[in-house]
C-alpha cells in the first residue's frame, strides 16, 4: 500500500465498499448483530459466554451495548470470533464513491484557493500594485485564443 498512488488507493476503497453500499439498507434494519446472529444460529448464551470466558449476564450486556452503539470494536471482534464470525469494519460515503468524494473535495479546495488568490490580487490592484497571478478571465480568454490557433 506504500507504493500505491492516491488514485489506486481510492479505487481499492471504492471496490471494497461496494458490498457495504449494497447491504446498507438491510444492515440498517438489524438492531444488534450479536443477538440476531446468536438467536439465528441457535447458539445458547451459555456457549458464547464459555467461549469468551465471561458470565451469561456479560453476554446480554454486550448485546445491549452493541444495540446502543457503545460497544468497543475489539470487544465486538472477540464476540464475533466466539460465534465463528468475522467483524468487518468500514466507512463508506453516504452518496457516491470515495473517488467522487475526493474529486469534489479537490474542486472545493481549488475554488477556495482561487478565491483567496483573487481577493489578494484585487487588494494589490486597489493599492496600485501589480497582480501576482494572471486575471482568471484573461487567462481563460488566452486559452480560448490558443485553442482557436490565434496568438495573443
Amino acid at each position: 500500500m506504500e507504493n500505491e498512488t492516491q488514485e489506486e488507493i481510492r479505487q481499492r476503497l471504492d471496490e471494497a465498499a461496494l458490498g457495504f453500499r449494497l447491504g446498507r439498507k438491510a444492515a440498517g434494519e438489524i438492531a444488534g448483530w450479536l443477538r440476531t446472529l446468536r438467536q439465528t444460529l441457535e447458539v445458547p448464551v451459555e456457549e458464547i459466554a464459555r467461549r469468551l470466558g465471561v458470565s451469561r449476564r456479560e453476554i446480554f450486556r454486550l448485546e445491549r451495548s452493541e444495540a446502543a452503539s457503545s460497544i468497543q470494536l475489539d470487544t465486538l471482534r472477540r464476540a464475533a470470533e466466539a460465534m465463528d464470525c468475522e467483524l468487518i469494519y468500514a466507512l463508506t460515503p453516504r452518496r457516491g464513491t470515495v473517488s467522487e468524494m475526493a474529486a469534489m473535495h479537490r474542486a472545493t479546495r481549488e475554488r477556495t484557493r482561487e478565491e483567496i488568490r483573487a481577493a489578494a490580487d484585487d487588494k494589490r490592484v486597489s493599492e496600485g500594485k501589480p497582480r501576482h497571478w494572471p486575471d482568471p478571465q484573461i487567462k481563460a480568454i488566452q486559452e480560448l485564443l490558443r485553442m482557436a490557433g490565434i496568438k495573443s
